[in-house]
């Protein structure tokens, strides 16, 4: 779902990306909140299907994953859902597999929204999207931003990752077959990772050793004390969000644009 600023300049946009079995509703409504200056939003739900390239996916209802018994729509496959019901591995094949796929579905919608050459009006320069993920949309969200380096792009704006991130050193196979060499000419996009002190889905320690597999000094971490896993539940997680949103939107100067037209 997609939604203008209030202001009437969408001058940077915002991604939200749900967590499992979730729906892009309530992060329609978070965004209505926030209300960002100059910030269009747009909330994406899992169960929506894209025209991608790899046509093995084309006789699912979804781009992404459906979850059994009604349970609603994820990015990949975090559980086995087929047999066991376990959860798999972070390094586990079909993990891997299933979130390379989430990973260029999402390069994939990112590159369109940044591609300026057909229609001036209908993209966004890179450093002014920004990706804001849940569990599951956290994961993506992080992962998309690696690619999105690896690729040799020009970084986000930012990525607020909400009780989730990269959780392996392996790399999806979509990202091990877009690194082709270290790149001191592009940067990592900028991530603020949220989680809290008792977290057992995305810990503290494993939010720290985020660090070593991303570029430690592109990521900052907030622990919330006394927290589980959860969505932002607090005045100073909203505030760290917004601190950080902040010092990274751009504004435009409306006003030197009206004198400069006449």
């Amino acid at each position: 779902m997609f939604r203008h600023s209030n202001d009437g300049i969408d001058e940077n946009l915002v991604i939200f990306l749900h967590g499992a079995g979730d729906t892009h509703i309530p992060f329609d409504k978070l965004g209505q909140t926030m209300k960002l200056p100059q910030t269009a939003t747009l909330s994406l739900s899992a169960s929506m299907k894209m025209n991608l390239p790899d046509s093995s996916q084309s006789k699912s209802n979804s781009t992404f994953v459906e979850l059994p018994f009604g349970l609603g729509y994820t990015w990949f496959e975090e559980m086995d859902y087929q047999v066991t019901g376990d959860v798999l591995p972070n390094d586990h094949p079909r993990r891997l597999q299933s979130l390379s796929h989430a990973v260029l579905a999402m390069n994939a919608l990112l590159s369109s929204l940044t591609d300026h050459s057909s229609n001036e009006s209908s993209y966004w320069i890179p450093e002014r999207v920004f990706l804001f993920g849940f569990s599951a949309g956290a994961c993506l969200a992080m992962e998309s931003c690696r690619l999105w380096k690896l690729r040799r792009n020009v970084p986000l704006g930012g990525a607020i990752c909400i009780g989730g991130g990269i959780k392996t050193e392996s790399l999806p196979g979509c990202v091990a077959a877009s690194y082709i060499g270290d790149d001191d000419q592009h940067e990592f996009t900028d991530v603020l990772i949220i989680t809290g002190s008792k977290d057992n889905v995305y810990s503290q320690k494993m939010a720290a050793k985020t660090t070593t597999i991303y570029d430690g000094s592109k990521v900052r971490i907030h622990v919330q004390q006394d927290k589980g896993h959860g969505m932002i539940g607090s005045r100073e997680e909203m505030q760290t969000v917004m601190e950080f949103l902040s010092k990274r939107l751009v504004r435009r100067m409306s006003s030197m644009e009206d004198m400069s037209e006449k």
